[in-house]
């Protein structure tokens, strides 16, 4: 079962919903996610793994992800867009005064304003990430693989977003390029983060680090 606009009213008032800073309007039954500061984004730096895999004795772009320590690998790798005068002809993604330029085949990672999830006692929903058609139909891809929040998780939300159209895309602080909708589950998970740890549970950066850890 879906929320309503009233029913995720009062989940959030109820503290069943966790959305923070709460949000300022909800949908018929979705609520927008905002981008964060644009400090907060960032790309993968392939000169320096390029660099660290030839020390290494491996391919220039090698990535092991299913053996990675995703938190250890991002600190090492991620770092803010080259700004635009900076950047080589063909960077596709560059930093411009106080917003970021996805151009064609760009890839970048960059937090939501919003903290998102459920209590880790109890919790009684899940929330999907979606992108919003208007933005989708330039090309850009938001939030790639992974739309699920699952129960008793909360943090910031990383969006991984590309760009699959022939426009360049602007992007700003706060700009909604997001949306949640929320389902009831059946009934609390037999077990959750305690015991099945979470790499990204309370995460404040694209790092999947908590607050006080990470960039």
């Amino acid at each position: 079962m879906y929320l309503s606009d009233t029913d995720l009213s009062a989940a959030i008032e109820s503290g069943r919903l966790i959305v923070g800073p709460k949000p300022s309007a909800i949908d018929a039954t979705s609520i927008d996610l905002h981008l964060d500061a644009v400090d907060e984004a960032k790309v993968w730096d392939v000169d320096r793994l390029t660099k660290d895999n030839r020390d290494r004795g491996l391919p220039d772009l090698q990535l092991n992800i299913a053996r990675m320590n995703y938190g250890k690998i991002s600190l090492d790798y991620l770092r803010s867009p080259p700004r635009e005068g900076d950047a080589p002809s063909d960077a596709r993604v560059v930093r411009r005064d106080d917003c970021v330029v996805l151009r064609p085949g760009g890839f970048l990672l960059w937090q939501t304003r919003e903290i998102v999830g459920t209590p880790k006692e109890a919790p009684e929903f899940i929330c999907f990430v979606d992108g919003k058609s208007t933005r989708a139909r330039t090309g850009l891809v938001v939030h790639l693989t992974a739309p699920t929040i699952h129960a008793g998780w909360s943090g910031n939300i990383t969006l991984e977003m590309t760009n699959c159209g022939p426009l360049h895309l602007v992007l700003h602080e706060g700009d909604a390029v997001a949306q949640i909708v929320v389902a009831k589950i059946t009934s609390p998970p037999t077990y959750g983060f305690r015991t099945s740890p979470s790499a990204t549970l309370g995460q404040t950066h694209v790092t999947g680090s908590p607050k006080g850890q990470g960039m």
